[in-house]
């Protein structure tokens, strides 16, 4: 009989595998060159990956037989096998063991790194009833880092809490000036996926830092949120929003344009390091 982990829709942070899925001593795992390079890295996984799971490679060899598609140049294929150490995140009950191709990324003597027994965060496609599965993208098997999986765990909790929106665009705007020179407030109607009120607020006083916030509801009050730098909200705007204000929005009216380039540019940029999110790789099978 196969062993189960069961599903889990948001985080399971404290339940190992069985004994025997930790039986392999995790060794060090050599600097990885498909690192994520940042917060919005990091989420384009995270909200892409059915499965993420912390596991330890058992197995890395040479695929047989040879599988269809083309080698990126500088990679090795190879086979690997992980047992299952923690769910992080699963659509469904799962084996203990997993399968998948990794494009490797291979040293100045084109040999892959020696992968058994590391410990790593593989953000995965769901798998199939043999294990088999895929990568999301070959930066989607990560070494395991603390610091990693908590960012991970962050963003699930607050995609799942469902009170963040998927910004999608901004369909208008207004602009109004205070009764203090320098004072103005202006209000940008954001389009989201749930068709739901979205609104992004930018605020201006003299002498105080920019306030840049959204309101998800009819009212505009004080109790707008304000945007956290590293937070599934910020993402959702600094990634997806126009440079621009598009015209249709008001983007000729060039005070209203600037409020808008002011209020992006208080956001930061993305970070986004331009890395597709589909795997190059096919599914591997799961043997025996």
């Amino acid at each position: 009989m196969r062993t189960l982990i069961l599903p889990m829709l948001l985080i399971l942070s404290g339940i190992s595998a069985p004994a025997a899925a930790q039986a392999v001593t995790a060794r060090a795992v050599p600097a990885n060159p498909d690192r994520l390079a940042g917060y919005a890295d990091i989420a384009d996984l995270v909200l892409a990956s059915p499965m993420i799971v912390r596991a330890t490679i058992t197995r890395a060899q040479a695929p047989l037989p040879r599988p269809a598609g083309t080698v990126p140049a500088g990679r090795v294929r190879l086979a690997v096998t992980a047992n299952i150490t923690n769910l992080l995140v699963a659509p469904q009950a799962s084996g203990a063991t997993l399968a998948w191709l990794w494009d490797a990324p291979a040293d100045a003597k084109g040999q892959p790194p020696k992968a058994k027994g590391m410990d790593i965060l593989a953000f995965v496609a769901a798998p199939g009833a043999g294990g088999g599965t895929r990568l999301m993208s070959n930066r989607a098997m990560q070494a395991f880092d603390p610091g990693l999986a908590d960012q991970v765990r962050a963003i699930v909790a607050e995609q799942r809490s469902g009170k963040v929106p998927v910004i999608t665009g901004v369909s208008n705007g207004f602009r109004a000036d205070g009764t203090v020179a320098g004072e103005s407030e202006s209000q940008f109607f954001l389009t989201s996926a749930d068709g739901k009120p979205a609104t992004l607020v930018v605020q201006n006083r003299p002498g105080e830092k920019r306030r840049v916030a959204v309101a998800r509801g009819d009212i505009i009050d004080e109790s707008a949120e304000a945007v956290r730098p590293g937070s599934l909200l910020w993402y959702r705007l600094a990634c997806f929003l126009p440079a621009t204000l598009p015209l249709a929005a008001g983007g000729d009216d060039a005070a209203l344009a600037r409020d808008w380039r002011d209020a992006l540019a208080s956001l930061g940029p993305c970070g986004r390091t331009g890395q597709k999110l589909e795997s190059s790789t096919p599914t591997a099978r799961q043997s025996g």
